[in-house]
């Protein structure tokens, strides 16, 4: 796709949404018709066999598990999944491969010689990311909407704990060396308000399976994805986006707003040693993804599904590099782009496909293999020369519909001045990060919670304000004051396609048998006149769409009255209230409902508290 290099970054914005800001606005009803769509296979996740001799991977919306042949560069099989297809672990002998289905909630065991899936093993919400221990016994699990991590014994094939963890953890690696699981949460949990708002790795013993610490990433990190740690058991590698959402989102250049980050964390000491920018002076390197060691531990790989390209760094280089930084001027290594260039650390190799998201490298150490989710190919790139090798269709090629091409406008850089940022990049997976934005639609000031895209297709008006009109205004008002590109109409349709595609996932509670009866007694309570939810949140929506002055207002606020916002999918929400004050839901029916503005909450014994809460989350 052609670059639009119309910059406005020195213009004064006169309307914004935090990367494509709220992106709000109705979708035609003829933008997605009932006639049959393309089958994309989407590849998410990808590992090698033991020998070398098979790379397995993840078609995460093909709802399959390809095996490839990396010697002859083809597909020898295919075998069907259950929905949703994410992480991918093989057993040490090579005879299990084990692939976490997101959508299904279970982890699928599949036997490669039989091409057949063997067993489903029940696990939590979300499983997402996997690792597995060296000997093969134990499987670790992220159940992303249950905040824990399921451990799997696989030679039973069954379940045998779950170890909480704090927000969204999505993917994690076990560090042999130190007996330590390294969980990474992809998003913040607090206020924002809070100072220290980050997210943060949780550290779990293997042995005693109990959380022994956790490490607070720099101030706005978010969208933590792949981990990887180094042969000798000592440094874990994280790669994150790093929100700078405490400034005006008055430009983009030089990762003003966001920028992509690698952080090291000593596993043993539980302490981070640096955070490191990923991305060039001028020019980002967006949404950085999957992380890979070389065995050697030689290089360190990144995959960054924004920009189609791979960050190459010198593992020994940069920890020289960061030795040499005196230790009170580390945490300042955050904020430093040239840091990487200057010390020659880093090299970037182009992907040779859309969207890379998984990264393996070859037993050998040969070739580094990327997943490109967009070009539903797997590209195998030599590591002496940083070139492609070979390109591996994992089906036919296919032209991309309206809404395809949407979901790959929103997680492309190319459309952002400078390629700092994505759509993605504040808007994971159509959703929020966590932290609040000062968007310039609305005049500078006054900072607001992110907000979920799902269901803006069906709202107008759109934002906390309702300054935009519909989803139409608000998608071109994005590009051209995020993004900071000049909008093509053709992309605005594409983008509006694929937001009113999304669909709603029920809550944890939803399918949780145990709250059957809370949820429906919290069910009446939030239908009760008395109580008084229904009367702005209307089902279906949980919105009227209209603005009303609930005792938020803020210093910064020039108004009380905000949009009532919708209660679909408020369980991955957090915080809440436009100002992002309440962590909690039931935050918000009790110490942040001031004289009952929002809910007739305050004369609820606990239990009928706790039975509404358990509805709301399972909206």
């Amino acid at each position: 796709m052609a670059l639009r290099r119309f910059s406005f970054v020195h213009l004064w914005p006169l309307g914004a949404c935090a990367v494509l800001g709220l992106l709000l606005v109705a979708q035609p009803s003829s933008v997605v018709t009932a006639a049959a769509q393309p089958h994309y296979l989407s590849p998410m996740c990808l590992a090698f066999s033991p020998d070398g001799a098979r790379l397995y991977v993840a078609e995460h919306t093909g709802n399959a598990l390809a095996i490839v042949d990396p010697a002859k560069a083809a597909v020898v099989a295919t075998i069907p999944l259950p929905e949703g297809p994410v992480g991918v672990a093989v057993s040490p002998d090579g005879r299990k491969v084990y692939v976490a289905c997101a959508t299904a909630d279970v982890v699928a065991v599949v036997n490669p010689e039989k091409r057949a899936v063997e067993k489903k093993i029940h696990v939590g919400r979300d499983p997402y990311g996997v690792a597995l221990s060296k000997d093969g016994a134990t499987l670790y699990v992220c159940n992303r909407f249950t905040n824990d991590v399921s451990v799997i014994a696989t030679a039973e094939g069954a379940e045998k704990a779950r170890i909480p963890a704090t927000r969204q953890p999505s993917y994690c690696a076990v560090d042999e060396a130190a007996g330590t699981l390294v969980v990474g949460n992809a998003l913040p949990l607090g206020s924002d308000n809070d100072p220290d708002l980050a997210s943060v790795i949780t550290l779990v013993d293997v042995a005693t399976r109990q959380k022994t610490g956790e490490v607070r990433l720099p101030l706005g990190s978010n969208q933590v994805a792949g981990i990887a740690c180094s042969p000798d058991g000592q440094y874990a590698y994280v790669a994150h986006v790093l929100g700078r959402f405490l400034v005006p989102t008055t430009q983009v250049e030089r990762g003003w707003m966001n920028t992509n980050a690698l952080s090291v964390v000593n596993v043993a000491k539980r302490e981070l040693v640096a955070t490191v920018l990923l991305d060039d002076l001028e020019m980002g390197v967006a949404n950085p993804l999957g992380v890979a060691v070389s065995a050697d531990g030689a290089r360190i790989y990144v995959s960054h599904r924004g920009t189609h390209d791979l960050s190459v760094l010198d593992r020994t280089a940069l920890h020289a590099a960061i030795d040499a930084t005196p230790v009170d001027k580390r945490a300042d290594l955050a904020n430093d782009l040239s840091f990487l260039v200057r010390t020659k650390v880093k090299d970037r190799w182009a992907c040779g496909g859309l969207g890379p998201c998984g990264i393996a490298v070859s037993p050998d150490g040969a070739t580094v293999y990327a997943a490109n989710y967009y070009s539903d190919t797997v590209t195998g790139l030599r590591t002496d020369k940083g070139k492609v090798a070979a390109t591996i269709a994992l089906g036919p090629k296919q032209e991309m519909d309206l809404v395809r091409r949407g979901d790959f406008l929103f997680h492309d850089a190319d459309l952002c001045f400078q390629h700092w940022q994505s759509c993605s990049s504040c808007h994971p997976d159509g959703r929020s990060d966590g932290l609040m934005w000062d968007l310039l639609n609305d005049g500078i000031g006054n900072p607001k919670n992110t907000k979920s895209l799902l269901l803006a297709n069906r709202m107008a008006p759109v934002m906390a304000l309702g300054v935009r009109p519909d989803v139409r205004a608000a998608s071109r008002a994005g590009i051209k004051f995020i993004l900071f590109l000049q909008p093509d109409e053709k992309d605005v349709d594409a983008l509006v396609a694929y937001i009113g595609s999304m669909k709603a996932e029920p809550g944890p509670v939803a399918v949780a048998p145990a709250m059957k009866a809370g949820v429906e007694r919290g069910r009446k309570l939030f239908n009760d006149p008395k109580v008084g939810c229904a009367t702005c949140h209307v089902a279906p929506l949980f919105t009227d769409q209209k603005l009303y002055d609930v005792g938020t207002q803020g210093k910064y606020d020039a108004t009380g009255a905000f949009v009532t916002p919708t209660l679909v999918e408020l369980f991955r929400t957090a915080p809440y209230l436009h100002d992002g004050s309440a962590v909690t839901i039931m935050d918000v029916l009790t110490t942040a409902n001031h004289d009952d503005k929002h809910g007739h909450t305050s004369q609820l014994t606990k239990q009928q508290l706790r039975d509404l809460e358990a509805y709301l989350e399972s909206l």
